[in-house]
């Protein structure tokens, strides 16, 4: 693990563990990491660019920059902007894996299966944790500029902002110290083991492909905290680092809402900007307060680093920035009041049975995700009512992390359509 604080410009970097359970390599606070789903703030970081550029517009249709974009929903293809894409409120189906192979065309060889996508809600309209809108905006890019995302990436991000060790393919970082992934073996087990797939397909890149050091994303996270300069030099228009940290969007579970590419959290003492990341084996978090010129960044390569990197941040966040991350008290409801939410609800990638016992809810999710070779029924999980159709999750494992119910066109039904863990889930029985 390794973990990095900057503080009024000083930066401080700590690192512990191996980076691989068979070789014993220590950590080094230089060590590669996935960075995962952080990645997302780098992908509107190099959207933004265009924009000042004139070669994106944040509110045209995303459809004018890919003609031969084809949607389930013909409305949707019409009405999809940049930002809804950017915001996760674009209504698509999330979590769009598909491997197009390791060549410069792996992104636009995955653009028929948007064909195929879900359009759980209309554009614009509500909240839901999409990988999918950055891999479309992903294409975007490449299509504005004639070139990979990646190399545009570089050219356009990492080069100006200095960022050296920062990259995306595994023959880039096997030059460097680098972590691998470990998985637990069993759902709630302490025993690990290497994850054998090192990274997620390549056409994934926009929405979790970076692979970097706590180094390069303090550094990423101070010029988010400036002027929009780096080096002396222009990189941003200060009015595209405010538009990425202005809310956009009420979220829901994990930020009290969402800019573009930032999650925003109103905390006691401060606001905090920031994002998460998990892929196969690696957990990271990066935490900003720029009003206080703090930031925080988290690196683990286990499936349960969360439990490191979200204590250590909520400590430093307070003891360095003043800054509280609270969890909301439990309330109570009478199990015939929990009722309404008892039920099955269904996606792509599983199931989630939710039941009344006690004054809370127990919830079974069986995992059908692409990851999992059959599906796996997940252990009972516990959650309390804290207000407006919305739970916590109870164990030291999720750190408050909550979830909500979602009443959506419902035409009457007092059931509600949607259990919304990021991700929406249907409610089928």
């Amino acid at each position: 693990m390794t973990v990095g604080i900057y503080r009024d410009g000083e930066v401080e970097t700590y690192a512990w563990g191996v980076e691989s359970l068979e070789t014993g390599f220590p950590v080094r606070p230089d060590t590669l990491f996935q960075i995962g789903s952080i990645s997302k703030v780098f992908c509107t970081t190099l959207v933004m660019k265009l924009v000042d550029e004139g070669k994106l517009a944040l509110d045209t249709p995303v459809s004018e920059y890919i003609s031969d974009l084809e949607l389930a929903d013909p409305s949707a293809h019409d009405s999809i902007t940049v930002r809804h894409t950017l915001n996760h409120s674009s209504g698509l189906w999330g979590d769009y894996f598909t491997d197009q192979g390791l060549g410069d065309d792996a992104l636009g060889k995955s653009l028929p299966g948007f064909a195929a996508l879900t359009q759980r809600h209309a554009p614009g309209e509500l909240w839901t944790y999409c990988n999918s809108g950055f891999d479309l905006a992903g294409i975007a890019i490449e299509r504005v500029l004639g070139t990979t995302f990646e190399a545009a990436m570089r050219e356009k991000v990492f080069a100006p902002l200095g960022l050296e060790r920062s990259f995306f393919f595994a023959h880039e970082a096997i030059c460097y110290p680098a972590a691998v992934g470990h998985v637990q073996v069993e759902p709630k087990s302490d025993e690990l083991e290497i994850s054998r797939m090192y990274q997620l397909p390549r056409m994934v890149n926009p929405a979790g492909g970076i692979i970097s050091t706590v180094g390069d994303l303090l550094k990423f996270a101070a010029f988010h905290m400036g002027d929009g300069t780096a080096a002396g030099q222009p990189v941003l228009t200060a009015q595209s680092l405010a538009e990425m940290q202005r809310p956009q969007i009420a979220a829901a579970g994990w930020a009290d809402e969402w800019g573009l590419g930032w999650h925003i959290i109103h905390a006691d003492g401060g606001t905090v900007i920031g994002h998460g990341g998990s892929t196969i084996g690696f957990q990271a978090l990066l935490s900003v307060v720029p009003e206080k010129k703090f930031a925080i960044a988290c690196l683990t390569n286990s499936s349960r680093g969360s439990a490191a990197n979200y204590p250590i941040t909520r400590w430093a966040l307070q003891h360095y920035a003043g800054v509280s991350l609270t969890t909301p008290a439990p309330v109570t409801l009478r199990d015939d009041e929990l009722a309404i939410y008892a039920g099955m609800y269904s996606n792509e990638w599983g199931d989630a049975e939710i039941t009344v016992e006690d004054g809370g809810l127990n919830i079974v999710l069986t995992d059908r995700s692409p990851f999992t070779p059959e599906p796996k029924v997940m252990p009972t999980e516990r959650m309390l009512p804290v207000g407006n159709h919305t739970f916590t999750l109870v164990g030291d494992e999720f750190f408050g992390m909550q979830v909500d119910f979602v009443w959506y066109r419902n035409d009457g039904d007092p059931h509600p359509r949607f259990l919304r863990m990021g991700r929406l889930y249907d409610r089928v029985g």
